[in-house]
């Protein structure tokens, strides 16, 4: 049992105001990578470390890449065998078109108790909220047992190299469980979707529009491919059906090109087009076996179309030296998580949220991927999602997330570190 007073001399150091300006300052810190525009996680990396080290905590810079560095930020408190990892990134996606936003994505505007800008959900707030949680704990001066370690991570919106990186250099090698701090609306998530991606390459022959018998258009093969994964999806959703905190299986073709270099022309057939796949599995799927239905379907594809074409070339009485190729490869594929209800860091994130909401936790999957799949599935480190943030709103036009309930995930993510390093809380 925790007595109230240290839960209040742990409370008492969490101002929101200190809250609300980090977060804005990160969030006017464009951290889109996009090298041609020449923003990266530089600047809200730098911003930071120096926060950090003005408060006393120990603070590395590491590069992943070239302008896209991880921050660790560190604090031993005593003698233990606990540490504690926030885990938090540093990228946000791009805005898109700026013209559609009611206010400047990176301008962090406050109104009626919400904070827009790209990435005030998504998740620099709840970055935020891990940094003045930590430096809260820190303050109170409450002896615990153990440290806490909080990974500012570059890269989770894409290929997730930073934790990746964070991972080989040894630094998860200590955690014993980590909070990823993102936006899951007051949730305790406690697991993950897993994600597969893909890309098909459909190869045909250019030609001209006014001649198409002169080429192989690959548009038939594009058709059958998505028509498969659309089979492929039916299928798992009948085999696996609705898990109860992750929701249902998917296979979606994203991003469709042709071509797939260059600017597409109305009277060009494309010599080449590709698609992106984005498959979301539950836990009871064999992501060998998914791999292994990518390419059935890829060599389906080819021995269909090309029979079609052969056919079309039969009854014109033309034989065309070329035939439609398809190829697929796997882009990344990260595994399931689940974490046992009964695990230390699982408890002490319930009894925070209990403390600070007044009301029984919530447990819930998350729907997408984060950094956390790497810590839980490379180094076997149990793991909770939660933040700040209505779940539905990352990735939008006109992100927010809500101040107050920002300030209680400072509190919540507070007492989660209390709970989980103070000597004798759960043993």
């Amino acid at each position: 049992m925790i007595a109230e007073k240290l839960v209040h001399a742990v409370m008492d150091q969490i101002d929101p105001d200190t809250l609300i300006d980090l977060t804005a300052r990160l969030v006017r810190c464009n951290s889109v990578w996009d090298p041609q525009a020449g923003t990266s996680e530089a600047e809200a990396a730098a911003l930071v470390a120096q926060w950090a080290r003005d408060r006393g905590f120990d603070v590395a810079v590491e590069a992943v890449f070239p302008k896209r560095p991880n921050v660790i930020v560190r604090w031993k408190f005593g003698p233990g065998p606990r540490t504690l990892m926030f885990e938090g990134h540093t990228d946000v996606v791009t805005p898109g078109d700026r013209s559609r936003w009611r206010h400047d994505p990176f301008g962090a505007h406050i109104e009626k108790g919400r904070m827009f800008g790209r990435g005030t959900n998504d998740t620099k707030g709840n970055l935020a909220a891990m940094l003045v949680a930590m430096a809260a704990l820190k303050a109170s001066g409450i002896p615990l047992a153990g440290s806490v370690i909080g990974g500012v991570l570059c890269d989770e919106e894409d290929m997730m190299t930073g934790v990746q990186h964070f991972i080989a250099q040894g630094h998860a090698d200590p955690v014993t469980a980590a909070v990823v701090c993102e936006p899951q609306d007051g949730l305790i998530c406690i697991a993950q979707k897993g994600a597969l991606r893909a890309r098909f390459t459909v190869h045909g022959h250019m030609s001209h529009g006014a001649m198409p018998l002169s080429g192989i258009n690959p548009a038939p093969a594009v058709a059958r491919i998505i028509d498969g994964l659309a089979q492929l999806e039916s299928a798992a959703l009948k085999t696996f059906g609705e898990d109860t905190l992750l929701g249902w299986p998917s296979f979606t073709p994203t991003v469709v090109q042709a071509p797939s270099q260059g600017a597409p022309q109305l009277n060009v057939v494309p010599g080449e087009a590709k698609i992106l796949v984005d498959i979301r599995t539950l836990p009871n799927q064999n992501h060998a076996s998914i791999r292994e239905a990518l390419v059935t379907l890829a060599r389906q594809t080819i021995a269909d179309v090309n029979a079609r074409y052969r056919e079309t070339d039969r009854q014109l009485g033309i034989q065309r030296p070329w035939g439609v190729d398809v190829t697929v490869q796997v882009l990344s594929d990260r595994p399931c998580t689940q974490t046992d209800g009964n695990e230390p860091v699982v408890v002490s994130a319930a009894w925070a949220s209990r403390r600070i909401s007044g009301r029984e936790p919530e447990y819930a999957g998350v729907p997408g991927a984060t950094d956390g799949t790497f810590l839980w599935s490379l180094k076997h480190i149990p793991i909770v999602t939660m933040g700040a943030g209505d779940r539905h709103v990352p990735h939008q036009v006109d992100e927010w997330v809500d101040l107050d309930q920002l300030v209680d995930t400072a509190r919540i993510f507070a007492l989660t570190a209390l709970h989980y390093l103070y000597p004798g809380a759960d043993r």
